[in-house]
């Protein structure tokens, strides 16, 4: 394929996968601004809310290995694309829907594009650009995702209805199908071919799965995520509320979390940019040992100037970890191109269980109720990610 023709697809696959990361993440974080609303209007309780707001995450806890596995050995753009149609029919449910059953099927519906995203992401776009582009191309695409929690969080309340709302995340996920199926192109060069892939392609689904669950250097990574987004839904969850104790106000302890949001977004942005001159494992390093104490100890900075920033850089430090790690598998020589899907699978599977299991099954209940030991002990979790770093090998 001449150059210009695979620059102008690559860029064309970036699109694609920002516009399609809108949708899910748009249509999850509406849920926050109409707890109070939905909760009166289906008669359900808090923790039935809790439910409808984490649906999204079963197909991903579920489906990623499976989702990396089928597009490494099926067609990539079919694979996804009917995840998408699958997510817009959950929208359509979310619309019409007017009991709990049937917005929880709706919402977990929605979360199926995200989760196919998130577990090939590296497998999509290393297909289209070189190990050393990856990280900054993967950043480009969570940012997007981040943006669309914020705009989510920020503008649903201006809506009459939930059915108004959830009919613009409908609409958000026809562009988003649109967009997948009329941008992203398999590359159409001669090694994506069934006879020159490697024969764990070739062959069942069993060898393909011992070939990557075999591989330490994929559960490193997958673990070093598992560590972080502990870390990251402890700071995502309980910002407002340990800053409230502090007797901070409810909507100044909202603006300060936003700050960590928004730390993030710009993280994802920058990081893989700076990982070029430092290398990956120098930056995790510097990434690791500053979120340990920001997350642990920097909401107790002085209200003002200095808690905002001190959240920042929290979100910052946090964040950068994401683009970087979701990136190795496909640099690993014996995962590749070929393999990074089921890799990519694999790796988000343990991620999301460290998002489940760490804040609800060890660090609160380890810290006792006490939400100050619980950020120290999420800010430890940073510094055992960067232990699984340390040991992968010095190329990544």
């Amino acid at each position: 394929m001449e150059d210009s023709r695979r620059k102008r697809y690559a860029s064309m696959a970036l699109a694609a996968i920002c516009i399609g990361y809108l949708a899910p993440n748009y249509a999850q974080y509406q849920l926050s601004p109409l707890a109070t609303s939905l909760i009166k209007e289906l008669s359900i309780s808090a923790s039935q809310f809790s439910s409808l707001f984490t649906a999204p995450m079963i197909p991903a806890i579920l489906l990623s290995l499976v989702a990396g596995v089928l597009v490494d050995k099926h067609n990539p753009r079919l694979v996804v694309g009917i995840a998408f149609v699958a997510s817009t029919i959950g929208a359509v449910l979310n619309v019409m829907g007017s009991s709990y059953g049937v917005l929880l099927v709706g919402f977990a519906l929605t979360g199926l594009a995200a989760s196919f995203l998130n577990s090939c992401g590296a497998k999509l776009l290393g297909s289209w650009y070189s190990p050393e582009q990856l990280s900054e191309k993967l950043g480009v695409a969570f940012a997007f995702s981040t943006v669309a929690m914020t705009v989510a969080l920020a503008t649903t309340a201006y809506f009459p209805n939930r059915r108004a709302a959830f009919f613009l995340s409908l609409a958000l996920f026809v562009v988003s199908t649109i967009a997948w199926f009329a941008l992203y192109r398999n590359p159409e060069t001669p090694d994506r071919s069934v006879e020159a892939a490697p024969a764990a392609v070739q062959s069942g689904l069993g060898k393909l799965l011992k070939r990557v669950v075999s591989n330490d250097r994929v559960w490193l990574v997958g673990l070093a995520l598992f560590c972080v987004m502990g870390a990251n839904v402890v700071m995502s969850s309980f910002v407002p509320t340990i800053l409230q104790s502090r007797g901070i106000d409810s909507v100044a302890a909202g603006y300060y979390a936003s700050a960590y949001t928004i730390g993030s977004l710009v993280s994802c942005i920058l990081v893989p940019m700076s990982a070029k001159k430092l290398g990956s494992k120098n930056t995790f390093v510097v990434l690791d040992t500053c979120a340990f104490a920001l997350v642990g100890f920097g909401w107790m900075a002085p209200e003002g100037f200095l808690l905002m920033a001190a959240l920042f850089l929290a979100g910052f430090f946090v964040g950068g970890n994401m683009p970087l790690l979701m990136a190795v598998p496909i640099k690993l020589p014996d995962v590749g191109p070929k393999l990074a899907g089921t890799a990519g699978g694999l790796v988000a599977t343990v991620e999301l269980l460290g998002a489940v299991i760490l804040p609800s099954y060890v660090l609160i209940p380890a810290a006792g109720g006490n939400l100050g030991v619980a950020f120290v002990l999420a800010g430890v979790c940073m510094l055992v990610s960067c232990a699984f770093t340390l040991l992968l090998p010095r190329e990544v």
